[in-house]
């Protein structure tokens, strides 16, 4: 059922502490893979969504499709290989110009289907919550290269290098969550993960993916990156959001 094995394993305690979060409203990109289907007593209704929260989703259901706050709900969501099945009740409806908005509140029938679910929201929460750094506030120690960095939700870092040559191109980028990172250049076209690991005379260093014996997390945060990618904020520029996408969507 889980989403993720390895990142965002989250504990029922932590769900609390995530309260705050969890009542924004995210609005998924257009390329986010992301489906949602309503079944309406039986029968299924695909939507498109709207929104997302960490309790709740907005759907907007063609017209073709009768709904009434009577009737039992269960909301299905899928995302490449993983589907989640989440009951639900209808909060409100409301008439749009192009359908029906449906307000959702779900229901989770036990923990593990509610961290899934959070686990699913994740990419979307982050990608839509990086800001830039103020320039004056980024150390720029690589005179061959300007720093953009951009921080988000999950403690998400996002920099990116460009170079000091003709046009300033961007060169190379990092992806951080806590100790692991997914970082490419632009010459290069191949997306890499790293973790940090302790060293005994060092504070960290980083480790090629192959060096992890257990496997899995490098993976994981690949498939991530992937999906962080098109749900970007538009505060990152459109060169850099389409680099990113770039590598996203690369093999």
């Amino acid at each position: 059922m889980q989403i993720f094995r390895r990142l965002f394993n989250f504990k029922p305690e932590q769900v609390v502490r995530l309260d705050h979060r969890l009542n924004r409203r995210y609005t998924p990109g257009p390329a986010f893979p992301l489906r949602a289907t309503l079944n309406l007593g039986g029968r299924e209704c695909r939507g498109v969504i709207q929104n997302l929260s960490g309790n709740g989703v907005g759907l907007l259901l063609g017209r073709e499709h009768p709904v009434t706050a009577s009737q039992s709900v269960r909301a299905r969501f899928e995302l490449d290989r993983h589907r989640l099945d989440i009951p639900a009740r209808l909060a409100h409806l409301l008439p749009r110009e192009n359908g029906l908005y449906c307000g959702l509140g779900l229901a989770f029938d036990d923990f593990p289907l509610q961290k899934a679910y959070l686990q699913l929201l994740q990419p979307v929460a982050i990608g839509q919550s990086l800001q830039p750094v103020p320039a004056e506030r980024i150390v720029q120690n690589e005179p061959q290269f300007i720093k953009q960095v951009y921080r988000g939700d999950s403690d998400s870092v996002l920099t990116v290098w460009l170079a000091m040559t003709m046009g300033t191109p961007l060169h190379s980028f990092e992806f951080q969550l806590e100790d692991c990172f997914c970082r490419a250049m632009t010459a290069t076209g191949v997306l890499e993960a790293y973790t940090l690991e302790p060293d005994p005379e060092h504070k960290a260093r980083l480790t090629h993916p192959v060096l992890d014996p257990t496997g899995g997390l490098q993976d994981e945060m690949r498939q991530l990156f992937r999906w962080i990618a098109p749900n970007l904020s538009p505060a990152v520029p459109d060169d850099v959001r389409a680099l990113l996408l770039r590598f996203a969507t690369a093999g």
